[in-house]
């Protein structure tokens, strides 16, 4: 059964002292739904993890209404809340001696008896969990000593055997390799679209958010949070507009960021032949050198042409052969000679 997570003229941000508060964000109206990913992508200070720990009920909004399918989330009472929303913050556990086990057996907690024990099924649930995950290795090690993917996956492993239908994560992908964040990535997409959980997270990846959100929540202080498909939302410039900076400028076609500014080589163009991967990562090695590279079938009447073929780049000149080399390293030798 599909739930909604409804926000209506939400303003967040924190109260100070006798003061009316510090508005961070204001008149946000979104909603987001089971089965859905989105990722909340704005700058430093646009307010991105105080508006999730608003919607977890952590923080009081300054003004405005958030509803859990319908339910005022100032009518929740914690243990009705701890059903409806699991929550993965960036905060590290100051208890040096916890396990990984149990670390994943407090999300467990909201289910359990009155004297907080637990039945044969909720010690199950916590041990597959575990092992699907990839962390079921790792039960008895002290949560403190896991390396930052271990300890990320042990977090989402709580936060499911707290089994709620939303699930809000802070920066999950933070300070983990590449290949590790993909791997997360890929445990929360399948989250959202096989299991149909409702799954918000915050990040500073504007590529994880591209990739993987079914919807972004764009975030900038003092402007207004928009939501959209990433798509839309990059072809219409508000990605660009919402990130820029002096010097950068965001490249639709790549879908990242660059710097306006040309190398020292000058802006000579470069024509390489549409092919395999070697063709795809010579132009990211043209293009941080600072050349301008445009693909195409064949070489051109003028102008510089590289095509890969028989395991070797060969350079051409006014259409014309000059030189053969084994890798991108040479080819970036012979541009600059």
């Amino acid at each position: 059964m599909e739930m909604t997570l409804k926000i209506e003229d939400l303003a967040t941000g924190y109260r100070s002292g006798k003061n009316a508060g510090v508005v961070l964000q204001q008149g946000i109206c979104t909603t987001l739904k089971t089965g859905q990913m989105v990722c909340v992508l704005g700058p430093n200070g646009a307010g991105k993890s105080t508006l999730l720990k608003t919607l977890a009920g952590f923080l009081q909004p300054l003004s405005g209404e958030v509803y859990f399918d319908g339910k005022p989330l100032k009518m929740l009472d914690l243990k009705k809340l701890s059903r409806l929303v699991s929550v993965v913050l960036t905060d590290r556990f100051s208890d040096l001696y916890l396990t990984a086990f149990d670390v994943v057996r407090m999300g467990r907690f909201p289910h359990a008896s009155f004297f907080g024990r637990m039945k044969a099924g909720d010690l199950s649930l916590i041990n597959q969990t575990m092992d699907k995950l990839g962390v079921g290795s790792l039960k008895e090690k002290l949560f403190y000593n896991l390396s930052d993917g271990e300890r990320q996956k042990v977090l989402i492993a709580r936060a499911l055997v707290q089994d709620t239908p939303f699930l809000f994560l802070d920066e999950p992908v933070a300070f983990i390799d590449s290949p590790g964040r993909i791997e997360i990535m890929e445990i929360l997409s399948g989250l959202a679209h096989r299991q149909g959980k409702a799954i918000l997270m915050t990040t500073h990846d504007m590529e994880t958010g591209l990739r993987y959100a079914d919807v972004l929540w764009l975030m900038h202080r003092g402007k207004p949070l928009l939501d959209g498909i990433p798509e839309d939302m990059v072809l219409q410039g508000k990605v660009g507009e919402y990130f820029q900076r002096p010097g950068l400028h965001f490249d639709v076609e790549k879908g990242r960021f660059r710097a306006n500014s040309k190398s020292l080589q000058g802006p000579e163009t470069v024509f390489v032949k549409n092919g395999g991967h070697e063709s795809i990562w010579l132009a990211n090695a043209l293009e941080r050198k600072g050349f301008t590279v445009v693909q195409t079938d064949g070489p051109p009447g003028q102008g510089v042409f590289v095509e890969y073929k028989n395991e070797s780049f060969r350079l051409y000149r006014d259409a014309k052969p000059v030189g053969e080399v084994q890798g991108i390293a040479g080819v970036l030798g012979k541009l600059k000679s």
